[in-house]
């Protein structure tokens, strides 16, 4: 059913491609792919270790992984699996939305703006855009989301039902959870004013803007705001049945600058590349100078959350530092994208150059496509054993203290992907059934459940909301159901009439 492409990228010792060593190492990870056998074509793609990374759905709806790698800044391989569309074979061509990879974009063209001395990272947003929600916010403020704006706008999930203009959701008077600079907060609603930002300084399109600024520049043909030509169709997969349930494509309208563009695996790392000063053009300053997009990739922000690594936050990008074992750790920079039927992500190895992209037409996602950094360096050091960082798992909370919020407890679905909610001395946990993910937890004050620890939604508000005898919750606008999608509930986007059905064929 899934089409997923991914690409990988790394410089070479002197500028040139790789010639036969770039080709052996190809073949190594093609090598590793075939290995995997018939789960690595037909259910999960398998690392370079055989263990599984990818997360696995039912059978014959899942993604699997090509692999591929290059030197010099060039392309030594690249591919894509399964179904783009139904009777339509993914290609290396297909693509795929993106979700949040577009903010790194929105990001240089924001920071394009600051080289050119049109406006400065410590200037109020205001200033700009009295309009914007917190107004007093600085630049780098949004930049690095230390806005203290809310995760999402006022209204229903936007990333199904559609998001506002901006004079909407100016009108719907999002507040602000915290003062500027206090504490990180992840905010979609931050790019949204970056987007509205770099339209007033250019009187045009924030994708306009992109077009002729960033992607035609830097080569990136087969990336928009729309698809330009072959792309996948998006599905949630059915958590428990071989089914799936087509998503729609919403239009983003004010949030557009936050998460809509559509791109494929070697456009993606072909920007991750620049930006981190390597490949093609990477000395080019034309796009944005090398010293601002170093700027970009540093740490500027802590981002620390109970229970998850630390991590840090530059200027549109996360910066990781990967515990590998007896491995040197590693030091990652890029984004990761999600929509309803749509995850992406990319990632640059800032040391050794390393990066990968991969795409995928699922809303559940395929896990954590970092592994493949280990695959290319094991590649390139002639099949040296990989080690993969294990994931951890969520530990459950005690019983519930209070039987009028028991009713809370136990699965529920957003979209396809399983949540459960625990509850434990009054406070409610929402986390990713089998641990990992956004997870928060929750307390009651005089308003209902507010988000008191934790990450994504730490500030926000959990509310039960009743709709044709079936219950859903609302948290922070997302929509979480007792059946993946239940259709008796009030869905953003709404469930299409044929509702769940069986995974389309080529």
């Amino acid at each position: 059913m899934e089409g997923l492409g991914v690409l990988v990228r790394t410089p070479g010792r002197d500028g040139h491609a790789a010639g036969a060593d770039g080709r052996r190492a190809a073949r190594r990870l093609r090598g590793r792919a075939r290995r995997g056998g018939d789960a690595c074509r037909a259910r999960v793609a398998c690392g370079h270790d055989g263990r599984r990374r990818l997360r696995p759905g039912p059978r014959g709806s899942t993604p699997r992984a090509p692999r591929a790698g290059a030197r010099g800044g060039q392309l030594l391989w690249t591919g894509a699996a399964g179904v783009a569309a139904p009777g339509e074979p993914a290609t290396d061509r297909t693509a795929f939305r993106v979700g949040s990879i577009t903010k790194p974009m929105t990001a240089v063209a924001v920071l394009r703006l600051v080289a050119d001395g049109r406006l400065a990272l410590d200037e109020p947003v205001g200033r700009w855009l009295p309009d914007a929600p917190a107004p007093d916010a600085t630049v780098a403020h949004l930049l690095t989301h230390t806005a203290g704006l809310p995760a999402e706008p006022p209204g229903p999930w936007w990333e199904r039902h559609g998001g506002g203009t901006w004079e909407e959701l100016v009108a719907a008077r999002p507040q602000p959870l915290w003062a500027p600079g206090e504490r990180f907060h992840y905010s979609n609603l931050g790019y949204a004013v970056l987007g509205r930002l770099v339209e007033e300084a250019h009187g045009r399109a924030w994708d306009a803007v992109l077009r002729h600024t960033v992607w035609e520049p830097l080569g990136m043909t087969a990336t928009g705001r729309e698809p330009s030509g072959p792309h996948a169709t998006g599905y949630a997969v059915h958590p428990h049945a071989d089914l799936v349930l087509a998503e729609p494509v919403a239009e983003y309208r004010a949030l557009g600058p936050a998460g809509e563009v559509w791109s494929t695996p070697s456009d993606l790392v072909r920007f991750a590349s620049w930006l981190t000063g390597r490949g093609p053009g990477a000395a080019d300053d034309a796009v944005l100078p090398l010293a601002w997009r170093r700027c970009t990739t540093r740490p500027r922000v802590v981002v620390d959350e109970p229970g998850a690594p630390f991590a840090a936050w530059g200027l549109g990008v996360s910066v990781h530092h990967v515990p590998r074992g007896d491995r040197p750790p590693r030091r990652l920079v890029g984004h990761g994208g999600s929509v309803p039927g749509f995850t992406a992500e990319v990632r640059v190895d800032v040391v050794t150059g390393h990066a990968v992209a991969v795409c995928g037409s699922s809303t559940a996602g395929f896990g954590d496509g970092g592994f493949l950094l280990d695959v290319l360096d094991d590649a390139a050091s002639a099949g040296a054993p990989g080690r993969v960082p294990a994931s951890g798992t969520g530990a459950s909370t005690g019983a519930a203290t209070r039987s009028e919020d028991a009713r809370l407890t136990g699965t529920w679905y957003w979209g396809p992907v399983p949540y459960t909610v625990t509850l434990d001395a009054g406070r409610l946990r929402l986390e990713a059934a089998g641990g990992g993910g956004r997870a928060t937890v929750f307390a009651r004050d005089e308003h209902g459940w507010l988000g008191v620890e934790g990450g994504y939604w730490l500030g926000e508000r959990l509310r039960v909301v009743e709709h044709g005898g079936a219950a859903a919750l609302d948290v922070g606008t997302f929509h979480l159901t007792r059946l993946p999608y239940d259709p008796r509930t009030a869905v953003p986007g709404g469930v299409g009439p044929e509702g769940w059905t069986a995974p389309p064929t080529a």
